[in-house]
């Protein structure tokens, strides 16, 4: 795991999103509230599901339509 799932990273949540490669410009401002307010549990399970995604393809093929929308609009 990278830094961005270490349990004692002291960055805010968007700031972590953002280091992980999440385009938070796509959020509005109570979208980000939301992102901001997470609990540490639950930032690593998205951040943990990002890498993963990572892992499995490149991110071309992530956006392309064997990936559900939903999936492609929140991870990347």
């Amino acid at each position: 795991m990278n830094d961005a799932h270490d349990a004692h990273d002291e960055r805010d949540p968007l700031e972590r999103l953002s280091t992980a490669g999440f385009d938070l410009g796509m959020f509005d401002d109570e979208q980000l509230e939301l992102l901001a307010a997470l609990s540490e549990g639950e930032l690593s399970v998205l951040l943990d599901i990002k890498e993963r995604l990572g892992d499995v393809a490149p991110e071309v093929e992530a956006h392309s339509s064997t990936i559900p929308i939903t999936i492609g609009g929140l991870l990347f």
